[in-house]
């Protein structure tokens, strides 16, 4: 039986000014770490 283990992943944070989305990529110790992170800026609509 063959199985997939996910060495990376991409997460979407929030917050109250913009939402981020992240690349991330598990260590050999099974610790997640952020290697890149882009920024989604929130509209103005207020």
């Amino acid at each position: 039986m063959t199985r997939h283990l996910e060495s990376y992943r991409y997460e979407i944070q929030y917050s109250d000014d913009a939402d981020f989305v992240t690349y991330q990529r598990k260590s050999n110790d099974g610790v997640w770490q952020t290697v890149a992170a882009w920024m989604i800026p929130n509209s103005a609509d207020d």
